[in-house]
C-alpha cells in the first residue's frame, strides 16, 4: 500500500493497494485502520470510493468493518465477487464462509471511479445485518442476517483488500473518499 497518491484520485490524495508480479494464486492484499472502541454503535455506513487498473485481474475486491464490544465480535465482510457469480456476498463467521446475496455486483469499469456505500446494523440480540449496498447510485437490498462471535475486545475497525485470482495476475486499486459513519 502507498498512501498520498496524487493520481488518480479524487480528493489529491488516494491509497494504492497494489498486488504484485509473484503474487500466489488466491492470494490478496489487506488493509485495516482501527478507529477504537465505540461499544454503544449499532448502526454503520461504510462510504469509499475505488478505481482497479485491470478488473478482470481480480477474484474479489472486500469492503469490511469489524465491532467488538461487550463480549461480541460483529463481521460486517463484504465482497464483490469478480471472477464467480459477480453478486456481493457476506461472510458467514460461524461457517467460515462466503454467502452470496441477490444484489448483483457487476465488474467495474477499468481506470474509472466506482462509488460503494454499504449500510449494516447489529441487533440487540446479537445478528450482523447487512441492510443494502449502493454502487455508482444503484441501491440494492441486500437484508442477510449473520451471527456474531465472542471476543473479549472493543473496537472498531474499518478493512479493505484486494482478492487474486487464480494465476495471481497482477492489478492495482486505489481508495478515496473512505468514510464510516456510526451511532
Amino acid at each position: 500500500m502507498a498512501q498520498g497518491i496524487a493520481a488518480p484520485s479524487l480528493s489529491g490524495s488516494s491509497a494504492r493497494f497494489q498486488l504484485l508480479p509473484g503474487t500466489k494464486p488466491f492470494g490478496g492484499a489487506l488493509w485495516f485502520k482501527a478507529l477504537g472502541a465505540q461499544n454503544n454503535a449499532t448502526h454503520f455506513i461504510y462510504d469509499l470510493n475505488f478505481y482497479v487498473d485491470n478488473p478482470g485481474a481480480a477474484q474479489a475486491l472486500e469492503f469490511n468493518v469489524t465491532q467488538s464490544a461487550n463480549g461480541g465480535r460483529y463481521n460486517f465482510s463484504t465482497q464483490c465477487d469478480l471472477a464467480g457469480g459477480h453478486t456481493w456476498r457476506v461472510w458467514d463467521p460461524v461457517g467460515f464462509k462466503w454467502v452470496a446475496s441477490s444484489v448483483t455486483c457487476a465488474t467495474p469499469a477499468a481506470n474509472t471511479w466506482t462509488h460503494v456505500v454499504w449500510e449494516f446494523e447489529r441487533q440487540p440480540g446479537g445478528s450482523v445485518i447487512f441492510t443494502a449496498v449502493t454502487m455508482n447510485g444503484q441501491r440494492g437490498v441486500v437484508n442477510l442476517s449473520m451471527p456474531h462471535t465472542g471476543d473479549s475486545n472493543s473496537g472498531v475497525d474499518i478493512a479493505y483488500q484486494s482478492d487474486a485470482n487464480l494465476t495471481g495476475t497482477p492489478y492495482s486499486v486505489w481508495l478515496d473518499k473512505v468514510s464510516l459513519t456510526y451511532w
